[in-house]
């Protein structure tokens, strides 16, 4: 499970609590009052009533500062990028960040950090001296995610994904066709770690 966001990135810009929004899927509009973790992705809570996956949320509010605190999984299109996050918590799912501060804040956002400056400086160090091989980050945060891992490399190379977000699937036992809505990339470390 993941922590309670302030504020998250999405299609629409950087929604933080405190921001006006509108659903592109019920007529739903107000203020955002909570981003919580709701098993696949982060929903935002309007008004303390209705939520919904952030993907689905115009945001009306002028945008708040420009910066980096996650990416919604669940609509994430980041295929590559210079780091790569592996969230054993999450079945060794793997996020990709373009440099060191999104790498730090995408862990602390996950499993929590006491001093993510330290640790930005750190990797920064490491991916200067080489190539970074699964530097391990242990949670420091209260509650049920302290001493989860998090392992963070430079770039690897990576299968291309077989279908894009928004394309036309069908199931092989089925003839509904369905909308691929997101993409993930997973570690199997029982089968020599090839990604999945």
């Amino acid at each position: 499970m993941l922590p309670n966001l302030a504020a998250i990135e999405t299609r629409a810009g950087r929604i933080a609590i405190g921001a006006e929004v509108k659903s592109t899927r019920y007529p739903v509009q107000g203020l955002v009052t909570a981003i919580v973790w709701a098993g696949y992705f982060y929903a935002i809570q309007v008004d303390h009533r209705h939520s919904d996956d952030a993907a689905h949320y115009e945001l009306l509010s002028p945008p708040t500062y420009q910066g980096f605190n996650f990416v919604n999984p669940f609509s994430q299109q980041a295929t590559s990028g210079n780091f790569e996050v592996v969230v054993c918590g999450e079945g060794d799912r793997i996020y990709f960040a373009d440099d060191a501060h999104q790498a730090v804040a995408l862990v602390a956002a996950t499993i929590g950090l006491k001093n993510p400056p330290q640790w930005v400086e750190h990797l920064v160090q490491r991916a200067e001296a080489g190539a970074v091989d699964e530097l391990r980050f242990r949670g420091e945060a209260a509650g049920c995610i302290v001493g989860q891992l998090v392992y963070v490399s430079t770039r690897q190379q990576r299968p291309a994904p077989l279908f894009a977000i928004g394309q036309p699937v069908r199931f092989y036992t089925g003839h509904t066709p369905y909308t691929v809505s997101g993409v993930a990339l997973y570690k199997d470390r029982r089968d020599h770690c090839k990604t999945a």
